[in-house]
């Protein structure tokens, strides 16, 4: 009678408060023990005793780690039903056995522990299908009915949440395990919060954010540099909440809350997903304001702390943050997915409203993803530019301006028009809010970009030596030449181009990349060509605008561009890239202009003295004359290089420094 004896010693074991503490060696052993007993018991009366006294027993369920203990009972049935399937017995079978573990959960047990030992039955045979349908159907029902039953009575409701913890968790394991039709049975309206609370509101969870500020208590300036020590207690709680049961469920938690939405029928339900999610955003983002280490922008990063705080908790900190970022991407992602498949979802009651919280959540996060590359993030950019599909798909010949388009731009602009404001974490949010214009200005009143757009845009329009706003500086290039571009703009363009073409001098070389450069004048030759309204307003325009990059040509620089300034442009002056941006504004001059400024830019090309240089900007000219004009200023290429264009090219670079040499 070894096993009784073994049953016996377990028991006891079990009664004693505290003996199986999850975190502890000893306890361990207790947790494998119990499986393993459990697994070869043949009395169905001892399964069933030992199953009960594992669910309610003073050594495992008086101990301050609750969800840890009960993750590792769990793990007892799981592991308990697995021993049994791959070692049957004859004298009880494995259908009879797991019966028998089921009565275990008698009256006596609370419901949300059912799913303890229902979720891990289920979890175990789904890997080994074993049991027959009749019965795994009936066990599915028993576990889907637990679990609106406890949905239904609000266990959420206790100080500790263990009950809506264990809850979220055991279904986050078990749910794969699920036929059709079991899945079927689940309140998914009310599971939907269930679940989001669990994960952000929990203290197993998220935490609603107020992490971060306890961090700060430890930070401490340490010759001129921030450290944060390893050995600091916020570090050490921080390490340990990255271990805890339901932190390292995230993924499983998100694909669940994913699976809800999908199921919900209530677009109630969307609203207050979004409504919980950006609360805790706000809440979250707030909470990283009084954090010092929200005033470091990344690139001073190295200069600004310490080689510890460096390698050692700041890593882990971000790697949390990136946590939550990820694991919030993941619901908003399936929750788009549903907008679009739902034609009421996107209708003008609710579409706007969700883009709108979507972009608002994406805002308060923005600390986080700028330390990624969102342009590699396919799920955040799946749900961004959905979000504003959905905003821009309110435009129509009735409406080209949508209310709530303007509405959103007046919640997100800057409270401070007209100057950069003084914090990073300011900054940063003036930087989402740049790249989001650029989709967005086409859609916007020009007098409500004049009197509100603009001067956000005009500040960081300016070049400055300040490395962490150089971002700020592309994007708002990006966002004034997507304002430069919009027809109903036209006026409004005329009276920005002296100061934008003004902004563009200052800024190349020293800020201004060559490529960006020819980008921007390229792009202001074009709308100010027919058929774009600009034309129409002021017809030589463009004309102005050539003279003008002709007079920066003559007082541009020859000395070669440095590779920190510009890897593109290795070898080339500030002169050549001026000459480069006259050559790519070739194809999208209308066929008077270009008749008449062909002429001076094949003589800038050929003026230009470095022979190496000289090759590589002849040989972007003959690129764009014989591959990138359309065919009547083909027509008109074509003719002026049979009529002497190619010897001013071709041959007048080299006369030139033959005249040249003679006097030398």
């Amino acid at each position: 009678m070894v096993v009784d004896r073994r049953l016996d010693n377990v028991l006891r074991s079990l009664l004693q408060p505290g003996a199986a503490n999850p975190n502890s060696a000893e306890g361990s052993r207790i947790y494998a023990s119990a499986a393993t007993v459990l697994a070869t018991l043949t009395n169905p009366l001892n399964v069933s005793l030992l199953s009960t006294q594992i669910l309610t027993a003073p050594a495992i369920w008086e101990n301050p780690d609750g969800l840890r203990a009960s993750l590792r009972t769990f793990g007892v049935f799981q592991s308990a039903t697995l021993g049994k399937i791959e070692t049957p017995g004859v004298i009880l079978g494995v259908e009879d056995w797991m019966n028998a573990v089921v009565r275990g959960a008698n009256r006596n047990v609370p419901r949300w522990k059912h799913l303890l030992l229902l979720g891990a039955i289920l979890s175990a045979d789904h890997e080994r299908s074993h049991l027959p349908r009749a019965t795994r159907n009936s066990l599915e029902d028993a576990f889907c009915r637990a679990v609106n039953l406890s949905l239904s009575a609000n266990i959420s409701h206790r100080d500790d949440g263990l009950e809506a913890d264990v809850l979220s968790m055991v279904l986050s394991h078990a749910i794969s395990s699920l036929s059709r039709r079991a899945k079927a049975q689940l309140n998914y309206h009310d599971l939907l919060p269930f679940v989001v609370k669990s994960i952000y509101y929990s203290k197993e969870g998220f935490q609603s954010g107020y992490f971060l500020p306890t961090i700060d208590h430890d930070i401490v300036e340490v010759d001129g540099k921030l450290s944060w020590p390893s050995r600091s207690n916020s570090f050490l709680i921080l390490q340990e909440r990255t271990a805890r049961p339901l932190f390292v469920q995230m993924g499983s938690l998100a694909r669940l809350t994913g699976q809800a939405i999908k199921e919900t029928h209530e677009p109630k339900a969307v609203h207050a997903l979004l409504d919980d999610l950006g609360k805790f955003s706000q809440t979250m983002q707030a909470q990283w304001k009084l954090n010092r280490l929200s005033t470091i922008p990344f690139v001073e990063e190295e200069n600004m702390v310490d080689s510890e705080c460096l390698k050692a908790t700041m890593p882990v900190a971000w790697q949390m943050l990136k946590t939550v970022l990820f694991t919030t991407t993941i619901i908003l992602q399936e929750m788009m997915a549903r907008v679009i498949e739902t034609p009421e979802l996107c209708e003008p009651e609710n579409g706007p409203s969700i883009a709108s919280k979507t972009l608002n959540i994406l805002r308060n996060f923005y600390f986080i993803t700028s330390r990624i590359n969102p342009a590699g993030f396919s799920s955040y950019n799946f749900v961004y530019y959905t979000s504003i599909d959905i905003l821009t798909s309110l435009v129509s010949p009735a409406s080209p301006f949508p209310e709530p388009i303007q509405s959103l731009v007046t919640s997100l602009s800057s409270s401070t028009p007209g100057t950069i404001p003084p914090t990073h974490s300011e900054q940063l949010l003036d930087l989402f809010f740049l790249n989001l214009l650029e989709h967005l200005v086409p859609h916007l009143p020009a007098d409500y970009i004049e009197s509100t757009v603009i001067p956000i845009l005009s500040p960081y329009l300016q070049p400055s030596s300040n490395r962490s706003l150089h971002l700020h500086f592309e994007s708002s290039h990006t966002a004034m030449l997507s304002v430069l571009a919009s027809p109903h703009c036209a006026e409004l363009a005329t009276k920005t181009l002296p100061f934008y073409v003004g902004s563009i001098f200052t800024a190349f070389p020293s800020s201004l990349s060559a490529r960006q450069f020819r980008i921007a004048y390229t792009t202001l030759i074009r709308e100010c060509s027919p058929p774009q309204k600009i034309a129409a307003l002021h017809p030589n325009m463009v004309d102005v605008l050539l003279e003008l990059l002709k007079q920066r040509a003559v007082t541009a620089s020859t000395e070669a561009l440095s590779s920190e300034v510009d890897e593109g442009a290795v070898g080339l002056s500030e002169r050549d890239v001026v000459v480069l941006a006259m050559v790519d504004s070739l194809p999208v001059m209308n066929v008077d202009v270009l008749e008449r400024w062909l002429q001076v830019v094949g003589e800038m090309v050929a003026s230009i003295a470095d022979v190496a240089a000289r090759a590589r900007v002849r040989e972007r000219f003959w690129d764009v004359l014989s591959g990138e004009l359309d065919v009547s200023r083909a027509e008109v290429a074509v003719k002026w290089w049979g009529n002497g264009g190619r010897e001013v090219v071709v041959e007048g670079g080299e006369q030139k420094m033959e005249k040249i040499r003679p006097r030398l």
